[in-house]
């Protein structure tokens, strides 16, 4: 949880213009279909160059795609936001050999005028940068 904590303070830090341009609800939806498309085909070039906005996001396609891609998703998304610019997308679709509902969260960011997904938990180190969320004491 601290990790996701952390993950979500530095995506909010951006810089002056992280937010320049309104964010497209309608343009999320394209970069989430991509990100289906990508995983459906297990294509990690195509999820890779997706990710690319983190220093390590091949690495982070690598992750993604060992352990949701190439499941043939027939996906349909929710998605709420509590922090301007942050998308929890809760993502359903059923997967598997057994067709069976699965269930994938995913936090959208809006920055720099771009759709940023955030790495997976272990799979990208934190920046150094990064707000700490532990407390003092």
């Amino acid at each position: 949880m601290a990790v996701l904590c952390a993950v979500l303070l530095t995506a909010c830090g951006g810089g002056d213009d992280s937010t320049s341009a309104k964010p497209d609800l309608a343009d999320q939806d394209r970069f989430l279909q991509d990100y289906v498309q990508f995983l459906n085909t297990s294509d990690e070039d195509g999820l890779a160059g997706l990710l690319d906005a983190h220093p390590q996001g091949s690495k982070d396609a690598r992750a993604r795609i060992k352990a949701y891609g190439g499941q043939d998703w027939d996906v349909r998304w929710t998605r709420a936001s509590d922090i301007a610019g942050v998308w929890k997308v809760d993502i359903t679709g059923n997967a598997g050999t057994k067709n069976r509902p699965v269930r994938v969260t995913e936090t959208i960011t809006w920055e720099k005028e771009h759709w940023v997904m955030t790495p997976l938990p272990g799979v990208v180190p934190t920046p150094p940068n990064a707000a700490s969320t532990e407390q003092p004491g």
